[in-house]
């Protein structure tokens, strides 16, 4: 294989770099990467609320606008809400993940009873009753306490990921390494200059 075929190692050692170092910087202040976090998400949907509007008023039929319209309308007033007041967008994300997180522990405790008989099963019953603990935890968080908990997510997200194209940056030149040393010693192994017979 020649080192071409290999992907580009730099741009993994760039984006590595610069998402630890984001993980790192959320993990310093929580509270302004959980705003930042809402914030884009207010962005998303302030720029998809503006363009259903648009489709809603370019739209031939009455019957065509009234739907896009409407998620128009809702989809804007909650960016600029998640804009303006990051707090009540915290809120409604730490709910959503408090339900996410209640809902698979039920399901990991129903199913471990289920599986009983296997080994494993406590495993699953301790993990279904710790994301149970975990959400209902998540849910009792004011709004100050939700962002940071976001801004904590936010940067494990940054950090895995991060540390991930790193190592997968080093994996690559390792090989590339390897490859070139085993094509140099096939090179001088073979003798194009010696007679096919003596």
């Amino acid at each position: 294989m020649k080192d071409r075929e290999f992907p580009r190692t730099a741009p993994l050692y760039v984006i590595g770099a610069v998402l630890t170092l984001l993980g790192g910087l959320a993990f310093a202040t929580p509270l302004v990467a959980g705003t930042w976090v809402v914030g884009v998400l207010g962005v998303v949907l302030l720029i998809a609320g503006i363009m259903q509007l648009i489709t809603g008023w370019w739209a031939e039929r009455w019957s065509q606008k009234i739907s896009p319209m409407i998620i128009g309308v809702v989809s804007t007033v909650s960016g600029v809400g998640l804009l303006t007041e990051p707090w009540i967008g915290s809120t409604m994300v730490i709910l959503v993940m408090s339900i996410f997180f209640v809902a698979s522990g039920v399901w990991k405790i129903v199913n471990a009873f289920s599986y009983r008989p296997a080994k494993g099963w406590l495993f699953l019953f301790i993990s279904g009753v710790i994301a149970c603990g975990l959400g209902y935890w998540m849910y009792t968080r004011t709004p100050e306490q939700a962002l940071e908990i976001i801004g904590y997510l936010a940067g494990i997200d940054f950090l895995l990921t991060g540390i991930s194209m790193l190592a997968v940056a080093i994996t690559v030149r390792q090989l590339m390494a390897v490859v070139g040393d085993a094509s140099e010693q096939v090179t001088e192994t073979q003798n194009p200059d010696k007679p096919l017979v003596d």
